[in-house]
């Protein structure tokens, strides 16, 4: 699974690699690479079924900053080259989580999940949860019901994937119940570790005072990227974003010990990247905590952030 230590240096020559420093800690960490560059020329590059966990939110066609707005069609067609691709570089045991919200044309909204769904298919791939992220800050809606929610098709190569429940359990609604009758009359009837966390996850959006935000308009956030990291991969696994904007997938994949690769055409974008994987590496980088709760009643406004 190793990949070819030169593919940077010869994809672009503004190639950016950043290697951790080894002085913040006794153990050797995986490498995290990052460049500008097309992702189509990029993964061509890479290895067959290097990647344990392909994780990525590509552009809405919806005519954002860092995109050209085309036909839906012609949006589908470009989907489908790149997929094939990441299929290509999906491990046997691996996984591909394609995080999608609504297309909008003319005040009519279309699915993108449902609409790219037919085209992992094509390529045999198989659907273990449609996960809605759901996030209560967003455009507010005059003529429809606000948007509050996107999508995370994950799809598996084949049966035997790689899954790992107990690192994202979250914590049981009633941790201390127990059974009252039968064979395990006084035990405990949930998991100690917690629950499992279900196919609807709540994690703040990244709007402008969420400490992780940067200038790039549709960024996601690192906990969700850490929830999929610590599920579908093991340590020292390779996780791939072809759209990888200011570096939230592989900034989830160093913080858990796994060597992450990325690519997004936007130069500042990639600087931000770098910047950002610098940060952690220093310890100065500011995330939200995973388990941190949503809502602080505590707190002005519940504290959101």
């Amino acid at each position: 699974m190793s990949l070819d230590t030169g593919v940077l240096d010869r994809i672009n020559d503004t190639a950016l690699k950043y290697i951790p420093s080894k002085k913040s800690s006794k153990v050797k960490k995986p490498e995290a690479n990052i460049v500008c560059a097309d992702n189509l020329q990029f993964m061509r590059e890479l290895e067959d079924e290097s990647m344990q966990l392909i994780v990525t939110s590509p552009p809405y066609n919806i005519g954002k900053a860092y995109e050209s707005k085309a036909t839906l069609d012609t949006y589908i067609s470009s989907q489908t080259k790149v997929i094939e691709e990441c299929v290509r570089l999906l491990h046997p045991c691996g996984s591909i989580c394609w995080q999608v919200g609504n297309h909008v044309q003319n005040g009519e909204i279309f699915p993108l999940d449902t609409m790219l769904y037919p085209i992992f298919k094509q390529y045999g791939l198989k659907l273990r949860n449609r996960i809605i992220w759901h996030f209560e800050h967003g455009l507010h809606c005059s003529k429809r019901l606000s948007g509050r929610y996107e999508t995370i098709l994950w799809f598996t190569k084949s049966d035997d994937y790689i899954f790992n429940l107990d690192p994202i359990r979250v914590p049981s609604k009633y941790p201390g119940k127990k059974h009252f009758k039968g064979p395990k009359v006084g035990q405990l009837s949930g998991n100690p570790l917690g629950k499992n966390p279900g196919d609807v996850w709540v994690f703040p959006n990244v709007k402008n005072n969420h400490v992780e935000k940067t200038l790039h308009p549709c960024q996601f956030p690192v906990e969700l990227v850490e929830r999929l990291v610590l599920s579908l991969t093991k340590k020292g696994g390779h996780v791939f974003d072809p759209y990888m904007g200011v570096g939230t997938a592989v900034v989830g994949a160093a913080m858990h010990g796994r060597a992450g690769y990325g690519c997004d055409i936007v130069q500042k974008y990639v600087d931000i990247a770098e910047a950002r994987l610098r940060a952690l590496d220093a310890g100065t980088l500011k995330t939200r905590p995973m388990n941190k709760p949503v809502y602080d009643p505590s707190k002005p406004y519940g504290g959101h952030r």
